[in-house]
């Protein structure tokens, strides 16, 4: 197994290894994410952009401290290591046909037993495909504007890569691929966290919805309990109304019933005595006019005897004196 091979099958490895644990990490996330969802959504698309810069960063440092130094022997002046991996569909098209430039890099790919495609060969390409389907929201390029514009840009590309110190075509074009591959990862990875997202979004809302349901059923019970307790509490204080009303009006009709019967003794009375003092008069009018008659037949009674036994008196004086005589 090649050089080229064994730091292509450790890239797989490094890759398939921030895979995994992006994914266990996610997944753990997306476990919790049923508690809140709005914090949920917000930790994953920090995590994603997060992931995103650190891979790139990594896929750039793999490229540039691993890969370069197997095709570049010799010194070259540094270049910018932005231009090293910024490309355009036409020159990584360009890259594919144009392989015959570096054939110490085509004997590597040869030999080696990872699936880097061989040059002129770009039917049996995976990664080209996937590469190409990754690029197809890309600005389309014809067929004809290709076969126009290869030989100004393999001339620019060979200047620049004189210039700049560039890395060989097959280094720029695997570091586009592992380039593409994380992005698309990420791209799956933040499409998952966000279906996670909705669907911890939609039990969210189906757990609020029976909570907001079973508030409400209970609710309506404490309301139910509520007027039941109001209505029975009225209809015992109507009763207690009523029961009080009839005591009044019972005591009223007593109490009428009463001063009724005390007006009419009261009357009664009145009329006894009235009567009494009138038999009272006639009485003393009476035993007056019987006093007052009596009175008189008694003096001329009196009267009478005196005048009787004056009479007597004197004829017994005369009768005396003419004894005396």
């Amino acid at each position: 197994m090649s050089v080229y091979s064994q730091v292509n099958s450790s890239s797989r490895l490094f890759l398939l290894s921030v895979s995994s644990l992006l994914f266990s990490f996610l997944h753990s996330i997306a476990d919790l994410s049923s508690h809140n969802a709005s914090s949920f959504f917000a930790s994953s698309l920090f995590l994603s952009s997060f992931c995103r810069v650190a891979l790139l960063f990594a896929t750039r440092y793999f490229s540039v401290n691993f890969l370069s130094p197997l095709h570049n022997s010799s010194p070259q002046p540094p270049a910018s290591r932005t231009s090293r991996f910024i490309m355009s569909d036409t020159s990584i098209r360009e890259t594919i046909e144009y392989d015959d430039s570096t054939p110490s890099l085509t004997d590597h790919v040869e030999d080696a037993t990872d699936h880097t495609p061989s040059p002129g060969n770009d039917d049996d390409d995976s990664f080209g495909e996937d590469f190409d389907h990754a690029d197809s929201t890309s600005p389309s390029v014809s067929e004809d504007e290709d076969n126009e514009s290869l030989p100004a840009e393999s001339n620019s590309r060979t200047l620049a890569g004189d210039n700049l110190g560039s890395p060989p075509p097959k280094t720029s074009r695997l570091s586009q691929l592992f380039t593409n591959f994380a992005d698309e990862f990420l791209d799956i990875i933040e499409e998952d966290a966000q279906e996670a997202v909705i669907e911890a979004a939609k039990a969210q809302n189906i757990d609020m919805g029976k909570m907001v349901k079973r508030h409400d059923h209970e609710i309506g019970n404490l309301m139910d309990e509520f007027y039941d307790h109001v209505s029975s509490h009225e209809k015992r204080a109507k009763a207690e109304s009523d029961k009080v009303r009839g005591e009044m009006k019972s005591l009223k009709r007593s109490i009428d019933n009463r001063d009724a019967r005390n007006s009419a003794f009261q009357k009664e009375v009145s009329d006894r005595l009235a009567s009494l003092e009138k038999r009272s008069v006639d009485r003393f009018l009476l035993l007056e006019k019987i006093t007052s008659s009596r009175m008189t037949r008694l003096e001329k009674d009196i009267d009478a005897r005196f005048a009787s036994l004056e009479m007597s008196m004197n004829d017994r004086f005369a009768e005396f004196e003419e004894r005396i005589d």
